[in-house]
């Protein structure tokens, strides 16, 4: 009998060294369910909805991640690392040409279980939703940013500077900026 404690009890850091001593399929499959989803939202909200786009870079994060892994050190949560790439990538796509050209194709799918919702109930959350929707992506890029780490990636304010590079205060001032941004859009839409 060993004792190995099972992966999905190990934190991400350890995963991570698991992965970077060769060990990689189940540790990474056990970070990849913990953090794709999550990684996928913030992507699609820095690619403004272009679905195709944030799976390309999700895609392109978890091959980067993979292939070095030996680069990394548990001087920060896991999760800020893999955010930093992801950012570093969606940054290098938005500065290429074809990014310059592409529009969005693909909206985000609308959440189907309606349960037991009149169906004037449905078209006001969805009307809501739309809003909501437009009303962030006319956020300037680092606002939408630092809103989709927050509430789409569930990070700290602390968690967020790092991934960014930026100061806690910065952070704060972009969160602060972005919800009185936000309100304006949502009254003037109403």
């Amino acid at each position: 009998m060993t004792d190995t404690p099972p992966l999905a009890t190990l934190p991400d850091e350890d995963l991570m060294l698991l992965v970077a001593r060769g060990l990689v399929r189940e540790p990474a499959a056990e970070l990849f369910n913990r953090h794709n989803r999550a990684l996928f939202n913030y992507l699609a909200w820095l690619a403004q909805g272009n679905l195709g786009e944030a799976e390309d870079i999700a895609q392109s994060t978890w091959i980067r991640v993979l292939s070095r892994c030996g680069d990394y050190t548990p001087t920060a949560a896991f999760r800020t690392f893999l955010f930093q790439i992801a950012r570093n990538l969606w940054l290098d796509a938005r500065g290429s040409a074809w990014q310059r050209h592409s529009t969005p194709e693909e909206t985000a799918p609308e959440a189907s279980d309606d349960g037991d919702l009149s169906p004037d109930t449905v078209l006001a959350l969805q009307q809501d939703s739309q809003r909501v929707h437009a009303a962030l992506l006319t956020l300037p890029a680092q606002q939408r940013e630092a809103i989709a780490l927050r509430f789409f990636a569930d990070m700290s304010v602390d968690d967020i500077a790092a991934t960014v590079g930026v100061g806690f205060e910065t952070v704060k001032s972009r969160l602060r900026c972005a919800f009185r941004h936000l309100r304006t859009e949502l009254e003037r839409a109403t």
